[in-house]
């Protein structure tokens, strides 16, 4: 009879500086995470767009690809494209070690062709179920998808302002600012 092999978060880490990959841990089970081109200029634009509005307000952290435990036994860790922690959300020692067991306050997916909306939605649920206050899927160049807890996902499309005033006070910018121009 085959046995499954789960991995733990204590895992995950080994795991890709052995293999030099990224994974997301889902339920104990490994999945390669990949990106494309585009997908990744979008990413970085968004990452760059928070970063800048952050150095003013300093409300607290922008990141991408950390890895958040979200389940234990078996293990889930999620790695956002890009996140936003508020300031004294995550102590010190926290940040130094380890995935911790936490969700951002806001998450932004960045669709690559090797994903599916379906799948970047289950994602999203994750990481509300376990208190993210906002979930962003991007669809580069087409649009935007809001999700939030207890509300219906709301689609904004290039035109369209992005504001989340509870999470990143004072930030403000069009959907099509995620979309650094083609050069």
């Amino acid at each position: 009879m085959a046995v499954k092999a789960l991995f733990t978060a204590e895992d995950l880490d080994g795991i890709q500086r052995l293999t030099g990959k990224k994974y997301e841990l889902i339920r104990g089970e490994l999945y390669e995470v990949t990106t494309a081109p585009r997908a990744n200029f979008v990413t970085h634009e968004i990452s760059w767009l928070l970063e800048t509005w952050n150095k003013r307000a300093r409300a607290g952290n922008v990141g991408g690809d950390i890895g958040f435990t979200l389940e234990r036994d078996p293990d889930t860790v999620r790695a956002p494209d890009v996140c936003f922690i508020r300031k004294g959300r995550l102590p010190r020692d926290r940040a130094e070690r380890g995935y911790p067991q936490m969700a951002p306050d806001i998450v932004f997916e960045v669709r690559s062709p090797n994903d599916t909306v379906a799948g970047l939605r289950r994602k999203a649920l994750q990481f509300i179920e376990h208190g993210a206050d906002m979930v962003v899927i991007v669809e580069p160049d087409k649009w935007a998808e809001v999700h939030e807890p207890g509300l219906e996902p709301r689609r904004l499309e290039p035109g369209d302002l992005f504001e989340a005033p509870a999470i990143l006070p004072g930030f403000s910018c069009h959907v099509a600012d995620f979309f650094p121009e083609h050069l």
